[in-house]
């Protein structure tokens, strides 16, 4: 906004620059605490609408990924940072439209970042609990018992919170007037769980739920040995594309430490480039582009082996 230097003093223009931003932050902050009990209510109502159809209430699974508060704070968060930064560059109009947009973004990303760690965390303690349930079932125990036994001194994670789920549900009335067998627990736990490998789990117990104890702990053992192959293929592929994530690191790296030198050595070019509107556009597309190295070494060299 050039005009403002001939409204005011260069040195005290960007107050006019500020008024605008800071009123968009203070609306939309105002706002936000307002509705917060009608957004809480709607972010839960989201949260069930992800329910997976077709099963009984009483075989219904989701875990809490994200806390209301948590989700409620960064949707609050992104709104009002969005709105000082569109209210500074643009206008407070612009700033209120895009400030929902922008929160259900942020919003969407946490919930996408937090089924991540959720997963994550669940895989590292799948593989010890296997090979856990694999010995006592070649023990003699059956699969409930054996599965108790795991749950009394397993650590509190995600893993334990589905079995957990799993035991309790099993005798469970339906809304047909049955009772849920451990088999159709399992079956539902497995049309429901995030993690690809504990499905595949689940998927080879459900046919063994019904069998004689012995094919259980055979199907179990073979469970086991596959999923201990299927990690050392995964260490070999990320140890062999390892070279491809470091150089999106040195090549990504490199571009924003030139981009950081001309920016602290040479400010007010920069600033004349990108303050106005278009200028944010074009800055928003040369951050992505020197991001994007960093970004597809990191996405390129992930590797998912869920074949056990």
């Amino acid at each position: 906004m050039p005009a403002l230097d001939t409204l005011t003093h260069p040195e005290t223009a960007w107050l006019l620059r500020a008024a605008p931003a800071l009123l968009a932050a203070l609306i939309t902050m105002t706002a936000t605490f307002m509705f917060r009990q009608p957004l809480a209510q709607f972010l839960n109502r989201l949260h069930r609408s992800r329910l997976v159809a077709g099963f009984d209430p009483a075989l219904t699974w989701r875990p809490q990924l994200l806390e209301t508060r948590i989700a409620l704070l960064l949707a609050g968060s992104a709104a009002t940072l969005s709105s000082v930064v569109l209210g500074w560059i643009g206008s407070v109009w612009l700033a209120l439209a895009a400030a929902p947009a922008v929160a259900a973004l942020v919003v969407r990303l946490g919930f996408t970042f937090a089924t991540y760690r959720y997963n994550q965390q669940l895989e590292r303690e799948l593989t010890p609990a296997i090979g856990r349930l694999s010995a006592l079932l070649s023990g003699g125990l059956g699969l409930r018992t054996a599965l108790e036994r795991i749950l009394a001194d397993m650590p509190n994670g995600p893993l334990r919170n589905e079995w957990i789920w799993l035991i309790q549900q099993q005798g469970t009335p339906l809304a047909d007037g049955s009772i849920a067998t451990l088999r159709q627990v399992i079956a539902a736990l497995a049309a429901q769980t995030s993690n690809p490998r504990h499905e595949t789990l689940l998927n080879h117990l459900v046919v063994v739920a019904d069998q004689p104890q012995d094919l259980q702990a055979r199907r179990c053992a073979a469970a086991y040995a596959a999923l201990q192959a299927s990690e050392r293929r995964r260490e070999e592929a990320l140890t062999e594309l390892a070279q491809m994530r470091y150089s999106g690191l040195a090549v990504g790296g490199a571009g924003c430490l030139m981009a950081f030198y001309l920016i602290t050595t040479q400010w007010e070019r920069v600033w004349v480039a990108y303050s106005s509107p278009l200028g944010m556009f074009f800055a928003i597309i040369v951050a992505l582009a020197l991001l994007a190295p960093i970004i597809g070494g990191f996405w390129l060299s992930r590797v998912e082996d869920v074949d056990y």
